[in-house]
């Protein structure tokens, strides 16, 4: 099911909920509307050389896996982001410039898509247009020893955009071994459909680690409410363990 909330808004409210931090979200939406102000020709490469020349959006070489370059205002407001928030950027300057674009989610590179021409796709990590052919090229360099497949290059959902951010960020705090933050990333990605038993439990050992286990029981016990019944019953189960600490 797609998410009933404009790409834009819920990538802000992503970020100020992983960032702990309330996000004056009217500010950061109109500083979206200025930079689409700033596109003096309203088409895709007008949009793209306004937010990679003008303006020096760049992708950040340098710290690739910081937090700062999965949030959307961050990437705003220092420049400098990885391909999907990046590509999240081009987005939804189009999007304000009436010029139509797509989500694309290459395996390991985000791309844009142009929905009037089906051969154009936009590199956002280094500010460029290319062809069908040269991403296939991008992906075959990336993933020498697997086959591309022409749905690599197909739209996702905004949903999809959201989820993967949020892989980005779990990963990187999962590598930092941050149970703190690691907690309001896992807590988003459980509010979708369907939710994850290994991203549940990894939520119940991040608060189990913070002390905070009646939590994660009463965490377990809601979100098998929504699970299959055979991981409702592993996720009860582990509630029920939790619960048992406490006693």
């Amino acid at each position: 099911m797609e998410i009933p909330v404009p790409l834009d808004l819920a990538a802000l409210l992503l970020s100020g909920h992983c960032q702990g931090r309330t996000l004056d979200t009217d500010e950061e939406l109109a500083k979206l509307d200025r930079l689409a102000e700033r596109v003096d020709v309203k088409t895709l490469s007008g949009v793209v050389e306004c937010l990679f020349g003008e303006l020096g959006f760049a992708g950040d070489e340098v710290q690739y896996f910081s937090p700062e370059n999965s949030y959307l205002d961050k990437v705003i407001e220092r420049k400098r982001g990885i391909p999907i928030t990046l590509a999240l950027l081009i987005m939804e300057v189009a999007r304000r410039c009436s010029v139509p674009v797509f989500g694309v989610g290459m395996p390991g590179h985000f791309l844009v898509g142009d929905s009037q021409d089906p051969d154009v796709f936009i590199d956002p990590f280094r500010g460029k247009l290319i062809t069908q052919l040269e991403a296939q090229q991008m992906f075959r360099r990336m993933h020498p020893s697997a086959e591309f497949n022409t749905d690599y290059l197909a739209m996702v959902t905004n949903q999809a955009i959201l989820t993967r951010v949020l892989n980005n960020l779990r990963l990187i705090r999962m590598k930092a071994r941050s149970p703190k933050d690691l907690i309001p990333i896992l807590e988003l990605s459980l509010c979708f459909e369907q939710p994850s038993i290994a991203e549940a439990r990894q939520l119940a050992s991040a608060l189990e680690a913070l002390g905070r286990t009646d939590e994660a029981a009463r965490r377990m016990e809601e979100i098998a409410d929504r699970a299959s019944q055979g991981e409702a019953t592993e996720l009860r189960t582990l509630a029920t363990r939790l619960w048992s600490q406490l006693n």
